[in-house]
């Protein structure tokens, strides 16, 4: 009896990967306030393309915007365009491909957040017109999140700011 309460003791222990990270994607990690959306696309925030992937980022406040519990540092909305995806199988697809590819590499982003006093909110926007491999969308992904990262150490390094909204 002890060893199945070993068993699970270590699954569950080993769901925590990357220091206390874990590669699950939350429901609190979807940027979901319209008031931040709104400042996101609305201009003068930083944005990069990586293909068929772009990102825009802006920082936001750590104020709680009305959900109970931690909030993450990272708070993500993925777009896919009808006018590039026309069929919503596709467009849904595309979706996963890039919800998948940010859930398992988060923690390169989330490793430059740790123990900064602001959140950041990205918007991941397809640029394609074409269907990617995972490959490529994971690679892109991992391109962007580490330039993401590097900039956010950047101006934090060289007290750079940029416009912070409150949610």
């Amino acid at each position: 009896m002890d060893n199945i309460s070993d068993n699970i003791s270590a699954k569950t222990s080993s769901k925590t990967l990357d220091g206390g990270i874990g590669n699950s994607f939350k429901k609190t990690e979807r940027l979901n306030s319209q008031l931040v959306i709104d400042k996101l696309f609305a201009g003068g925030n930083a944005s990069m393309a990586v293909f068929p992937l772009r990102a825009v980022f802006m920082k936001t406040t750590l104020a709680d915007n009305g959900q109970s519990g931690e909030l993450p540092p990272v708070s993500i909305l993925i777009s896919v365009p009808k006018k590039r995806f026309r069929h919503a199988v596709d467009r849904n697809r595309m979706k996963r491909l890039v919800r998948e590819a940010y859930r398992t590499q988060k923690h390169v982003l989330w490793r430059a957040l740790d123990g900064k006093d602001y959140r950041l909110a990205v918007a991941f926007v397809c640029i394609t017109d074409s269907m990617p491999s995972f490959f490529h969308v994971r690679k892109s992904m991992m391109k962007i999140l580490t330039r993401i990262a590097e900039k956010m150490g950047d101006a934090a390094n060289n007290g750079i700011s940029s416009p912070e909204v409150r949610p």
